[in-house]
């Protein structure tokens, strides 16, 4: 599955919010690209989109879902949650 593309979609601060510029070409993709856009947009209207790890802001080209900026992040948590003492993981199946 391809990655987003970095190009299509892009985040402006307007006063105390923000609005998203979607490309589209076409009708080629027009349908993922506005439900990406409400979801970033749900996103940043949330917690502003900020990276679960240091705080900081998620890049628009990750994809709608990421939880943190950078794959150090996501893996330094994953590091620190299976050091903590207490019930073992469970297996997400």
């Amino acid at each position: 599955m391809p990655a987003p593309d970095p190009h299509g979609i892009t985040i402006e601060v307007q006063g105390n919010g923000w609005s998203l510029l979607i490309e589209t070409f076409l009708l080629l993709g027009r349908t993922q690209r506005k439900a990406r856009a409400r979801r970033i947009l749900a996103n940043l209207h949330r917690d502003g989109w900020a990276c679960r790890n240091c705080g900081g802001p998620v890049p628009e080209y990750r994809r709608a879902d990421a939880r943190y900026c950078c794959e150090g992040c996501r893996k330094r948590v994953s590091r620190n949650r299976r050091k903590l003492p207490g019930k073992p993981l469970q297996n997400r199946n």
